[in-house]
C-alpha cells in the first residue's frame, strides 16, 4: 500500500475512532476502521490479537499510531492515535 493510502481512510479520522469500544469484534473495526496495516500478536495471554493502524496523520513527518486489541474476537483495549 501507497503511504499516502496509510495516511487516510476511515482509520484518520477522529469521528472513526469515537466509535470503537470494548467489545467490539474484528469484523466490526474493520468495517469501522477499515483493514489493519499490520495484525501482530501479544505477548499477553489475554489478548491473542492486535490490529496496527500507522500513519502520518498530520504531515508533520512523525508516525501516529493507533491499535487495537482482541481476546477472542472482541475488542478488550485500544489506543486512539488521537490523543
Amino acid at each position: 500500500s501507497t503511504q499516502e493510502a496509510k495516511d487516510s481512510g476511515p482509520w484518520s479520522k477522529k469521528e472513526s475512532w469515537d466509535q470503537i469500544r470494548r467489545n467490539l469484534t474484528r469484523a466490526q473495526v474493520r468495517k469501522i476502521l477499515g483493514n489493519p496495516h499490520k495484525v501482530k500478536l501479544d505477548l499477553n495471554p489475554r489478548i491473542d490479537q492486535v490490529y496496527q493502524y500507522i500513519g502520518d496523520l498530520d504531515a508533520d513527518g512523525i508516525e501516529d499510531f493507533g491499535n487495537v486489541k482482541f481476546f477472542r474476537d472482541r475488542i478488550v483495549s485500544f489506543e486512539s492515535p488521537f490523543k
